[in-house]
Order: structure tokens, then sequence, then C-alpha cells
């Protein structure tokens, strides 16, 4: 019986250990949204601003005012928005997955109703450079 038990953890170890590495490796995704990204819409700049605090904005360049901010709420590679104030926000939530990398995050809508978040969202936006 000893036997038995000593030759599972001789084998169940290595597994254990592996398991426990590949996933320290990993990047929470939501940790990689943090910081700001922009693109271009009909010709004119804007820039995304993710906080660590789950705290987001939108600046179209050219004016003066946050045109949206509110909160966000992720779930696995799924993201939420909730517009809390600014020119053209909802009171509807958002709903789409993402996905980041270095230099790019791209939206594919999931569910909002809000045709404008969503044609602003949907698509790829490139990591700013830093100030």
């Amino acid at each position: 019986m000893k036997s038995v038990i000593f030759t599972r953890t001789i084998l169940l170890t290595p597994a254990l250990f592996f398991s426990i590495v590949t996933c320290y490796g990993q990047d929470d995704p939501s940790d990689q949204l943090v910081g700001k990204w922009t693109k271009a819409l009909n010709e004119r700049s804007i820039t995304f601003t993710f906080s660590s605090d789950n705290k987001y904005q939108v600046e179209f360049a050219g004016d003066a005012e946050i045109d949206v901010y509110g909160s966000y709420m992720i779930t696995g590679t799924q993201i939420t928005f909730n517009d809390e104030g600014g020119e053209y926000s909802s009171d509807e939530p958002g709903a789409y997955e993402f996905k980041v990398s270095d230099t790019s995050l791209t939206f594919t809508q999931v569910d909002d109703t809000v045709y404008g978040r969503s044609m602003l969202v949907v698509g790829t936006w490139s990591r700013a450079s830093p100030e």
C-alpha cells in the first residue's frame, strides 16, 4: 500500500508542478487591457482608456471633454461596458468579446443594442505610445 501511494506521489508531483508553472506564466487579459488604445473612425482619432480600477473613458480628438466614461466588467474574454456619463453615454450595457496583445486590442460584438457604441467599439485598436 505504501508503495502505491509513493508511486502516485512520484507520478503526480511533476504534473502538478507543470500545471502551476504554465498557469503562472499566463497574463490576465484584463491586466493587458489597462492603458490607452487608439483608432480612427470617419477620419477622426479616438482614444479608449482603460484603468486598473475597471473604469474607462472615450475621447474623440479635437474636443475639450471626455465623450463617454463608465465602468467595465470582465468575465473570461468578454467585457461588458456600463456608461456612466458623457455626451454619448447610454443607459444600456454593451457586451463584447475581446482579444488583446502587446500592440492590438480587437473587439467583436456579443450583445449591444446601442448602435453608436457598437460602431465605435468593434474592430481593432492600437496601443497608444506612452506620452
